[in-house]
């Protein structure tokens, strides 16, 4: 098949190819694409062709096998949709039935309280110092600063390095306190 005997094959069919196309995966621009990809496949294959293969045919078939890819392809894009929908929805009713059996005063109350009491007493001193002093002791860093002799830069280092490690070892534990905190709030 030459350039100018394929370019007419296109030009006569590829028209009515898109219309059949589209018929079934119902897409105008998938449709397209199918009968240019149709097309392409086509003239590839034209070499090694037998002489008295109806081109026509031969090209329907191949949109129409194009066809059933993408709709099978469809398909099984719609099957992993609606799994994941189906999990989706499991979750959400797992966390519905969770929430509702809530209680914000015993979550995780002595727990949390035992880690926050196990991490400071791995900090450092001077950062469990400044720690107790600011959220316990109420006192500003300037104040700390000057009780402790040093910078007040020192003191906000120093309080990063207590909050880091809170935050690390409270880490699974944040959402649902959070939680807790705001439930309590707005029911208080």
């Amino acid at each position: 098949m030459t350039d100018i005997q394929f370019r007419q094959l296109y030009e006569e069919y590829s028209d009515r190819l898109v219309a059949v196309a589209r018929l079934y995966v119902r897409e105008l621009a998938s449709a397209e694409d199918i009968v240019a990809d149709s097309f392409v496949r086509l003239y590839h294959a034209a070499p090694t062709l037998a002489e008295d293969v109806r081109l026509e045919a031969y090209l329907l078939t191949i949109v129409k096998n194009q066809c059933l890819n993408y709709l099978k392809s469809q398909r099984n894009h719609q099957r992993i949709e609606d799994d994941m929908g189906d999990r989706r929805n499991r979750m959400v009713e797992a966390s519905i039935r969770t929430l509702s059996a809530l209680d914000p005063g015993q979550l995780f109350a002595s727990e949390v309280q035992h880690l926050v009491f196990k991490a400071v007493g791995k900090m450092p001193e001077l950062t469990r110092r400044v720690f107790f002093e600011s959220r316990y002791g109420g006192k500003s860093y300037q104040e700390i600063a000057d009780e402790l002799g040093i910078p007040r830069r020192r003191v906000h280092t120093e309080m990063q390095k207590a909050l880091s490690l809170l935050r690390l070892t409270l880490k699974d534990y944040l959402p649902a306190w959070l939680l807790v905190s705001y439930l309590h709030h707005l029911f208080n």
